[in-house]
């Protein structure tokens, strides 16, 4: 009587037993089979149903079976496209699919797959006729072996040249299909456990930045749980893989074993946890938030790769092709999670080597993410041939959360120190500090408590996180605040409006030895923003900074919010006396970081200031920088050769002397502000408003729409009886603002103005962008108008009314005041300079129109007038204009400085490319 659960997995495990039965007493290259116990009748499952050894003691994997019962197509798509990927996770370059009446075996050239061998059929139809006629496929069975033996006999199939056991990027993809139903679970969850609700915000909000997303965005809070489901799936991943390679090393390791379908992922963590109980590793197999909220689906995976890696042996494999798999899922892993955010090796080997001089001394990465930076100061301290003991006693690192520490201890871990306590420990980077308990552990049976010592060197990615999140996660930190007013008797202390990144060194500074080092990646706002500005102030009071490093050819991060700046510097006495000669170098690397074969060479003409193909250096000592300083450069203008500044500096004016600086109209509410034609109301309320430069081609900017500006109140406007402007306010009285969802007049309520009104003192008589782009320029309005709050206004003061607009146009638009714009402001991801109407008003110099006499003025005007009658161009091609050229070297000789203007202008485009070597090019498609 036939069978009638007899299955593929029952039909499986008969055909791996006589596989193994028929090959017993041959000496062929087929050797024997297995894969019974990772069997699953699942579309999701990882491995073949069959697994073909070279060896009997089933190491060395040669070929996988897809098996299905005949009322499967042995042509079917998802049977083939599936038993492809399996083969391409065991590296192997042929399969056999077989449904019982017939068989097929593909065969891989080049990047696919065709057919080279197809089995006769055997005439059966039904599940229920496989098991009762056995004979029938037992004696296809023999055929497909006998002739399998003599492809790989003979070379028709080669074995896989790959040392890896298995192709890891293919696994990790597999599981990371899971994340949409692990996340749902998550969601379901934390529905009713509030607690876990908040763990997971406190998470979003301390690491969304470095996955590339912002926790205060609403756009981005989708990402939320996906991120955390990613996470946590890459968790059990390396859970799975280490637990297995350690049982070379901890025979206790073997419990993982006991890991199979019939466990639950809470008896799981059980294992997991004994694990790391007996075998130290608790980085790596401690608990990571809702780790247990994995969906069934990826759990029936992960089990199915414990399995496998358990059946084939894995801890009598090699040691170094253990390493090799567990390193490639550590990069693998690192590009899917962490993606362009996690810190480039080169980068990293860089930061490391400029900052690291004595190679034994105690480095520490407070900060280490995916371990990236860390990795790369153990590598330094091993190609110096340091002992691995004092390398793993000098080398320390933490992070806030559970899977940087685990990533970094992978990244840590080879067989020179398996078995041994590395440094790694989970702590904020503001509570740091020496002597404490970092950790303790068991390791050989005895516990082991490692206290935090001071350290010789910090190298670290600080984190991104705006002043919003730090409110929320770090509500304390400011505190430093205290300390800093206190220990420098500094009038300004940190900005609120900082980035976390402001904070952290002056935390680090008491953790740090005598003359120590700090090598940080920062982002490049202290170089221009108002707070960089008080942080640089600060920072140069706990440190002497050394150099300064920007990338002159592409990101160093793909995340195009974000440019970087790597900062170096030495612990200095607070009390100490400033050494004016002391120099600091501003380098600019040429070459994208990716290429740079040699970061060796590269470091050390960093180290030695010395100019090459692939850095531009400035150096400037302190006199000179305060000099600069006083001018008004802030240091985003330093990697520019600015030697011939101060020599000019006579010559120049404040611009705020003649010019008076209004922030653009934000008034809120632009439908009822800016009417649409038609309006109704009367003209002496409307006044000319300019949106945007984007309709300027040239100097002059036109005024584009209609303001409604009334300063009088309704019983004013009735007694005139101005209905146009009544009935235009009394329309919007009952509406809501869309933004706070307050009605109208208490949204845009202000102190002495009425709800309704916008001041009309704030009118301008040139203007200029926020954010500029590729054109650097100044423009003068038509008449006098109001403007939008992306632009900055120039109102001409009263003294100097009577002067030529065009003339003080040109004032405003020559390569100096040019060069002046570049430097004042900072580079954002995407090219553009942010600059504020505090920096103009500040720093803003220009040629002193004073020390002119009107016929001087008249030549600038007519030198100027070609310029004035056309269209603007970018920068580097304006620059090449003959009547550009013509223009700039006539006002340079009026004022004496015409022997300057070919350095003026290789600072000016040395800054301008630096900003926009950061906006990827893009390539037209042939």
């Amino acid at each position: 009587m036939p069978q009638i659960n007899y299955n593929e997995r029952s039909w499986a495990i008969d055909v791996i037993s006589e596989i193994n039965l028929y090959l017993a007493n041959k000496s062929w290259h087929v050797k024997s089979a297995g894969g019974e116990n990772t069997i699953r009748n699942e579309k999701s499952s990882l491995f073949p149903d069959v697994l073909i050894f070279k060896d009997s003691a089933k190491k060395i994997i040669l070929q996988g079976w897809e098996l299905k019962m005949p009322d499967t197509p042995i042509t079917d798509t998802e049977l083939i496209n599936n038993a492809k990927i399996k083969s391409e996770i065991l590296n192997n370059n042929s399969f056999i699919l077989w449904n019982v009446t017939s068989a097929v075996l593909y065969v891989k050239n080049g990047n696919t797959y065709s057919i080279l061998k197809s089995w006769d059929s055997i005439d059966l139809h039904s599940r229920s006729e496989v098991k009762e006629n056995e004979n029938l496929w037992k004696d296809l069975l023999h055929t497909i072996l006998e002739d399998l033996n003599d492809y790989f006999e003979h070379g028709e199939i080669t074995e896989s040249g790959s040392s890896e056991i298995l192709a890891i990027d293919k696994i990790i993809d597999i599981v990371l299909e899971n994340i949409d139903s692990t996340a749902e679970n998550i969601k379901e969850n934390i529905k009713r456990n509030a607690i876990l609700d908040a763990q997971i915000d406190n998470w979003w909000l301390s690491s969304a930045a470095e996955y590339g997303f912002n926790p205060q965005t609403k756009k981005d809070v989708k990402h939320k749980l996906p991120t955390l489901s990613k996470v946590i799936l890459t968790d059990w991943f390396f859970k799975i893989i280490f637990g297995n390679i350690i049982k070379r090393h901890f025979n206790e390791a073997k419990i993982i074993e006991t890991i199979t379908f019939d466990t639950t992922v809470s008896e799981a963590q059980q294992i997991i946890a004994k694990i790391s109980k007996l075998c130290n590793f608790g980085n790596i197999f401690g608990d990571n938030i809702a780790n247990e909220l994995i969906s069934d689906n990826v759990w029936k995976q992960l089990v199915q790769l414990n399995l496998f890696i358990s059946n084939i042996k894995i801890e009598s494999v090699d040691i170094q092709i253990l390493q090799n798999l567990l390193q490639s899922s550590i990069d693998y892993a690192k590009r899917k999670v962490a993606g362009q955010f996690a810190t480039p090796p080169q980068l990293a080997d860089l930061l490391t080597r400029i900052t690291i001089n004595n190679k034994n001394g105690i480095t520490l990465d407070p900060c280490c993410g995916t371990g990236t930076i860390i990795k790369q100061a153990y590598s330094l301290k091993e190609e110096y041939e340091i002992g691995q003991d004092q390398i793993i006693e000098s080398i320390w690192a933490s992070d806030k959360y559970s899977f940087p520490i685990q990533l970094s201890t992978l990244s840590l871990s080879n067989p020179n120190n398996m078995g041994k306590t590395l440094n790694i420990f989970r702590s904020d980077v503001i509570d740091l500090h020496m002597g404490q308990t970092a950790f303790e552990e068991h390791n050989n049976g005895n516990q082991v408590e490692k206290k935090l010592p001071y350290v010789d060197y910090v190298v670290s990615n600080l984190p991104f996180i705006r002043e919003k999140e730090i409110k929320k996660l770090n509500p304390n930190i400011g505190k430093i605040n205290e300390l800093i007013k206190e220990q420098t008797k500094a009038k300004n202390t940190l900005s609120k409006k900082s980035d976390i990144f402001a904070y952290i060194p002056f935390y680090l500074y008491n953790i740090i030895s005598n003359n120590g080092r700090i090598g940080l990646i920062l982002s490049n706002a202290w170089l221009g923003t108002d707070y960089g500005e008080i942080f640089l102030k600060l920072i140069q009071k706990y440190f002497n900074i050394d150099r300064v490093v920007v990338s002159g050819n592409g990101r160093w991060f793909n995340n195009a919010k974000v440019v970087t700046t790597l900062l170096i510097a030495t612990k200095r006495e607070i009390s100490d006396p400033v050494n004016l000669d002391r120099k600091i170098s501003f380098c600019t690397l040429k070459e994208k970081i990716e290429n740079i074969a040699d970061i060796k060479k590269l470091s050390s003409e960093i180290i030695l200031n010395k100019e090459s193909e692939q850095v531009n250096i400035q150096s400037y000592s302190i006199s000179e920088i305060k000099q600069l300083e006083n001018i008004g450069i802030p240091w985003s203008g330093y990697f520019a050769n600015l030697n011939w500044l101060p020599a000019i500096t006579e010559k120049l004016l404040d611009s705020k002397k003649i010019f008076k600086f209004i922030r653009g109209e934000r008034r809120g509410c632009n439908r009822m502000f800016y009417p649409a034609a038609g309006h109704g109301i009367e003209d002496e309320y409307i006044k000319p408003v300019l949106k945007n430069l984007k309709k300027a081609p040239s100097f002059i900017a036109t005024s584009q729409t209609q303001a409604f500006c009334c300063s009088k109140s309704i019983e004013e406007l009735e007694t005139l009886n101005h209905t146009g402007a009544l009935n235009w306010i009394r329309s919007f009285e009952n509406q809501m603002d869309k933004t706070n969802k307050k009605p109208l007049p208490v949204a845009l309520h202000r102190a002495n103005m009425f709800w309704y009104e916008m001041s009309t003192k704030n009118m301008a008589d040139f203007v200029v962008n926020i954010n500029f782009d590729k054109s650097l320029f100044i423009a003068m309005l038509d008449k006098r108008s109001f403007f939008d709050q992306r632009m900055i206004g120039f109102s001409i003061k009263e003294q100097y009314k009577d002067e030529n607009k065009i003339f003080l146009l040109a004032l405003l638009n020559n390569i100096l005041s040019m060069f002046f714009i570049e430097s004042l402001g900072f580079g954002r991801g995407l090219g553009a300079l942010d600059l504020s109407k505090t920096k103009f008003e500040k720093s803003f110099k220009m040629l002193n129109p004073e020390v002119l006499s009107d016929v001087q003025k008249e030549e600038i005007i007519k030198a100027f007038q070609p310029i004035f009658n056309r269209d603007r161009l970018p920068l580097e091609k304006e620059l090449e204009q003959k009547d550009r050229i013509d223009f700039e070297l006539m006002l340079l000789k009026i004022y004496g400085l015409e022997k300057y203007y070919d350095t003026i202008r290789q600072a000016l485009l040395h800054l301008y490319k630096t900003r926009f070597a950061v906006k990827e090019k893009k390539h037209k498609k042939v």
